[in-house]
């Protein structure tokens, strides 16, 4: 048997067969069998249904929601329950909230479960399914972010930090590494760039006194001039002739990383930083030694906190940094 298709083309008159086939579609709809209904489906059944939906126009959509599902099964598991829609309410998203605090995940990953959380339960509405009043209400409170940015007096300290004669007793091949280990974090604190842009510059990113690299991680193009936006474009211009305008260490991050806590212990940033966060739910505080805060992507909070303390204009400061979003930029400014 033929299957009557209801679909007509605009420009065409539906046959006598479709017309009383729309008739029939018409009645039947009343009755609900080509809607879908969420009027008794758990959480879970609603996500997924949303997945599959959202899934014909976004093809992303239903594997971006394998995080929230997992944590949410997980939390069922703990508290032997079953979670329907009408549950989501604000005092849910609190107790969620800590208990995907208590598993390690870090509070941006929270944020964005919470608002898929928010999307999918808008759209269930739509079809029946029961949601609190207050569904949308939820709020990640705020933990001083313990990231931090260095100065510019911090910066021409570690710029002529003599590393001969501190490390005078130190072999010679382990002198010429945090050489090039202070050379590249200073060089980065003036170039704005994450480190895996930075090991990458060669000659032909620069023309007169602009420097430009397509950002490896967004490919945005990044422009700095130099010598209106480095911290010290002396010293950014000595040590690119010093090393033929290429980077002056090029190992792995956390090679790199390694070696630049040694050179900050050295160089004397052994003040304390008070690190918060949450361990089983509860808030606490330890204060540990600034140098164990300092890594590769400090040069780049650096270059842009220092930027906006001088004045600096912020929309040109996004374009050295490479920021297209504005939000984004401004969680790189540290109140030092």
């Amino acid at each position: 048997m033929t299957q009557l298709s209801l679909a007509v083309p605009l420009e065409a008159q539906p046959t006598a067969d479709q017309m009383s086939g729309f008739k029939i579609y018409l009645d039947a709809s009343r009755r609900n069998p080509f809607v879908l209904n969420l009027e008794d489906a758990s959480l879970m059944d609603v996500i997924c249904a949303a997945g599959n939906a959202r899934s014909k126009f976004h093809p992303h959509y239903k594997e971006n929601l394998g995080g929230l599902i997992h944590n949410l099964r997980e939390m069922e598991a703990k508290y032997d329950a079953t979670l329907y829609p009408i549950q989501v309410t604000d005092i849910f998203y609190g107790y969620f909230i800590q208990f995907c605090r208590q598993r390690g995940l870090k509070d941006t990953t929270i944020n964005v479960m919470c608002a898929q959380l928010r999307s999918v339960l808008s759209w269930a509405a739509k079809y029946n399914a029961p949601v609190s009043p207050t569904y949308t209400d939820y709020c990640i409170p705020k933990v001083k972010n313990t990231e931090i940015a260095l100065s510019a007096d911090d910066v021409s300290r570690i710029t002529y930090f003599d590393i001969d004669l501190f490390y005078k007793d130190r072999r010679k091949d382990y002198r010429a590494t945090m050489k090039r280990v202070r050379d590249m974090f200073v060089l980065s604190c003036n170039l704005f760039q994450r480190h895996s842009d930075m090991v990458r510059i060669t000659p032909s990113n620069f023309e007169r006194n602009k420097f430009s690299i397509s950002q490896q991680k967004t490919g945005v193009l990044a422009v700095v001039d130099i010598d209106r936006y480095c911290i010290e474009p002396k010293t950014t211009y000595k040590i690119l002739d010093e090393y033929g305008f290429t980077a002056p260490y090029t190992a792995s991050i956390g090679n790199y990383n390694w070696h630049l806590h040694d050179l900050m212990r050295d160089i004397g940033f052994t003040e304390t930083v008070r690190v918060e966060g949450f361990e089983d739910g509860v808030m606490t505080s330890t204060d540990v030694p600034k140098w164990e805060m300092i890594s590769s992507h400090t040069a780049r909070r650096t270059a842009i906190t220092v930027g906006v303390d001088r004045g600096m204009n912020v929309h040109e400061l996004r374009k050295c940094s490479g920021h297209s979003c504005l939000a984004n930029f401004d969680r790189y400014i540290r109140d030092e």
